[in-house]
């Protein structure tokens, strides 16, 4: 197999603190058969500024209002051409080997469609937290570690990307659909990528969405959903 073309799509709105790290860590991969999709959702806090210093690794840019991240993704995945499609938000970033390791894996498991990791943590002021990875089979407790995650564009053809109808957890939903498909899954055992805490999977209605998810796939039954849903918004109330 010759080198396939993976593409990368970060998602980025106002976010000039982060987004230099994700860049510069598609730059400094050791495999280059990348093509990188940006999707702005017109940042106007100097985000720009920085994306046009690393122009010529950009392979399709765009800037504009969408109807938040899982819109974004969506709008990266109908221009991407490539074979795989991995995902990296702003802020976040790759081991410098991530697609190297991956592409390895897509060459020796011709078999998979969805190929993920583990996946470095970090809290939000940059002090480490934790290392996670889990197998698919952890998708009836809660989502796999999305930036670790690349897919087959075919899949996406196939079966479709992200459900707008959730505005948090869409990529909880995809996954389990997915699983749900018999699509297969390769657990890669070692770390992909690096994540911040805190952004919009930390969100009370990422909480109640998954919760809303894991009923529509039968993970739990209605009592318990609302039970949990109670709990949550109690918590909330309280900021606990």
């Amino acid at each position: 197999m010759e080198s396939p073309l993976v593409s990368i799509i970060t998602v980025v709105y106002n976010n000039k603190q982060g987004i230099e790290k994700t860049l510069s860590s598609i730059v400094s991969q050791t495999y280059t058969a990348i093509e990188y999709i940006v999707i702005d959702g017109g940042s106007s806090d100097g985000t720009l500024d920085i994306l046009s210093r690393y122009q010529a690794h950009i392979s399709i840019f765009i800037s504009e209002p969408d109807e938040g991240i899982y819109d974004a993704m969506n709008k990266g995945i109908s221009l991407a051409t490539g074979e795989l499609i991995g995902i990296i938000n702003s802020g976040d970033f790759y081991e410098k080997d991530a697609l190297e390791t991956v592409v390895n894996s897509y060459r020796e498991h011709p078999e998979a469609a969805i190929f993920h990791g583990v996946l470095r943590v970090f809290e939000a002021t940059g002090a480490f937290k934790s290392i996670i990875g889990n197998h698919s089979s952890f998708l009836a407790k809660g989502m796999i570690e999305h930036p670790t995650c690349f897919v087959k564009r075919e899949i996406f053809q196939q079966h479709g990307a992200f459900n707008l109808a959730y505005k948090s957890s869409s990529d909880y939903d995809f996954m389990l659909r997915m699983k749900e498909l018999k699509v297969s899954f390769m657990f890669i055992e070692k770390i992909l990528a690096n994540y911040y805490t805190g952004g919009i999977s930390f969100q009370t209605t990422a909480l109640l969405e998954t919760l809303q998810i894991k009923q529509h796939y039968g993970l739990i039954s209605k009592f318990k959903k609302v039970l949990i849903e109670q709990i949550i918004s109690f918590r909330a109330k309280l900021k606990i």
